[in-house]
């Protein structure tokens, strides 16, 4: 028996373009949405796949609540209402701040990618981040948890938020090739990675690649560096992603000053998501790592 875990996703990709719907009743027993975390690159290459293909319901990661007021993080469309016993939700408690979510939600896949390989994250060991987007963020405050001391992030975004951080080196060049002990890519783009990582180490894919043939198998082989896939749901039971995504969240409510950081979030409201996604899509993209779809 297929059990329906969500209705009523708010935002609807179709034909290129962005479709909001009205907000349907909640049947009883079921939570509503309160909030969605965007994810801008994932959600970019959806938009652009249904200029000739299917239509697709935006988003995955959306906070519902119930009237008793517990809450959880559920993989459903932006504004849909959730099942509350889908076993794939994280719960989050009911004073958790939306800025304190979206950063932890994107961390927490850095945690699960970084797990298999920790023991290349130590404190002496410096490590590159590619990307500026909010999966790079968040990896770059997963290496910060873990104990890392210092961090290279490569990003040409106009005001990286990881800048922000201690012990964080923001260029726009890419250091020295084949020097990096360690090298993260976040963007999808992963030959600038194969790039920078010094023979024998390790090369860690977070962000999804756009091409298969982009790593070349031949260039990894010479190198001797080890290409670890970096998935968050590859290898991990629904238990154990809950756990940690409680270790993250309370690790980032406790060192993210959400107020003293003003340049890493926006809030939109729902309805307004038409005009976001069109700056998303063209040359007025929001320069904020975190955004954050309001419903109620």
């Amino acid at each position: 028996m297929i059990i329906q875990t969500h209705l009523g996703g708010r935002v609807i990709f179709r034909n290129g373009a962005v479709i909001l719907t009205s907000a349907g009743r909640v049947p009883p027993g079921w939570s509503a949405a309160r909030y969605s975390v965007v994810s801008p690159g994932t959600e970019l290459r959806r938009l652009a796949a249904t200029a000739s293909g299917n239509d697709h319901a935006a988003g995955y990661m959306t906070v519902t609540g119930s009237p008793s007021g517990d809450q959880q993080l559920a993989p459903v469309p932006h504004g849909a209402a959730a099942w509350p016993d889908d076993h794939r939700a994280l719960p989050v408690a009911h004073a958790t701040r939306p800025e304190h979510v979206a950063v932890a939600r994107f961390q927490l896949m850095a945690a699960l990618g970084l797990g298999r390989w920790a023991s290349h994250c130590r404190a002496d060991v410096p490590v590159v981040v590619v990307g500026g987007g909010p999966v790079a963020v968040g990896c770059v405050l997963e290496l910060k948890r873990l104990g890392v001391a210092s961090v290279v992030t490569v990003t040409r975004h106009p005001q990286p938020a990881a800048a922000d951080l201690p012990g964080v080196t923001v260029v726009t060049d890419p250091p020295g090739a084949s020097t990096r002990p360690v090298v993260i890519d976040c963007t999808g783009r992963s030959a600038q990675a194969l790039a920078l990582v010094a023979p024998g180490g390790l090369i860690g894919l977070l962000g999804t690649p756009d091409d298969e043939a982009e790593l070349s198998s031949a260039a990894v082989h010479r190198s001797g560096a080890a290409v670890a896939g970096m998935h968050e749901l590859a290898g991990h039971s629904d238990d154990s992603r809950r756990a940690l995504f409680q270790t993250v969240l309370r690790w980032v409510t406790a060192t993210v000053d959400a107020d003293a950081a003003p340049g890493w979030f926006t809030t939109i409201p729902g309805d307004q998501a038409g005009p976001f996604y069109a700056a998303l899509a063209g040359a007025k993209r929001p320069t904020t790592p975190f955004v954050i779809l309001q419903w109620s």
